[in-house]
């Protein structure tokens, strides 16, 4: 769970990286995106069941914001790897951001809802369910839908990277993960990026569930002291308080308290 302050700050951050990463006309649609789904956008969970990511008031965001982070850090570490830049700065940051956007429902509905039977919150875990009122689509088809309703282009880079952000565990993946040869494989590594960044922002928001601490904050309160920082990446990752936590799962986490710069 997180508190009402800490989800002012994430819809808060959101804004700042949208400010800082995007320019022009698409930026002002993008604003208006986000400000016609505000309410939901702040309040939204990331998904239905306790036990799997952010199934919390405010998860959705606080989940997007992690991808956002994890994917300009796996950035840093293909290009420290010398791999080929096949894609912009802009477009891994509106595919971290905006990839998930269907969870959010259509214009008219949220797509999670409270779960009024007890017996699927007690022995499913399934605190929320579908509502029932949005038709049935892929969470990356009502994405794109909702975009283009929008009016933003998608270049072939993030049509790609999301419609494939659920890696193979999409069964119709396979058409693009399995190339028999050279010339149908991927020609940007983004897809593979933020299918990466998003699966291990749901490992680190499931063991931070297990442990039974409260999330950790994928940003810091703006003019956040010394002390204050220090503190909160103390209670983050000090070993007694996360005993589940693994040293690569508390390195990761560690890491979200830089003050690095998402790439533009």
């Amino acid at each position: 769970m997180i508190g009402a302050e800490q989800i002012k700050v994430n819809f808060e951050t959101f804004n700042g990286v949208l400010e800082a990463n995007f320019e022009g006309e698409r930026l002002e649609k993008l604003k208006t995106l986000t400000e016609n789904l505000k309410e939901r956008m702040m309040f939204a969970p990331a998904s239905t069941k306790d036990w799997f990511n952010n199934a919390f008031p405010g998860g959705y965001l606080d989940h997007v914001l992690r991808v956002n982070k994890i994917a300009n850090q796996l950035h840093k570490l293909y290009a420290f790897h010398n791999a080929n830049e096949t894609y912009t700065g802009e477009e891994l940051n509106f595919v971290s951001l905006f990839s998930q956007l269907g969870k959010l429902g259509d214009w008219n509905n949220e797509y999670f809802q409270k779960n009024d039977s007890d017996w699927h919150v007690k022995n499913l875990g399934m605190v929320y369910k579908f509502n029932a009122e949005v038709p049935a689509m892929k969470i990356y088809d009502r994405t794109i839908f909702l975009l283009q309703d929008t009016g933003i282009k998608l270049s072939h880079n993030e049509y790609l990277a999301i419609r494939n952000q659920e890696g193979l565990f999409d069964e119709s993946n396979k058409f693009y993960f399995y190339s028999g040869q050279k010339e149908t494989k991927f020609r940007t590594h983004l897809p593979l990026l933020i299918h990466q960044a998003i699966q291990t922002a749901q490992e680190i928001e499931y063991q931070t569930w297990s442990s039974g601490n409260s999330v950790v904050p994928s940003t810091k309160p703006a003019n956040a002291s010394k002390a204050d920082k220090s503190l909160r990446k103390a209670k983050a990752i000090k070993e007694e308080n996360n005993p589940n936590f693994s040293k690569n799962t508390k390195s990761i986490i560690d890491s979200f308290f830089t003050d690095d710069t998402p790439t533009k």
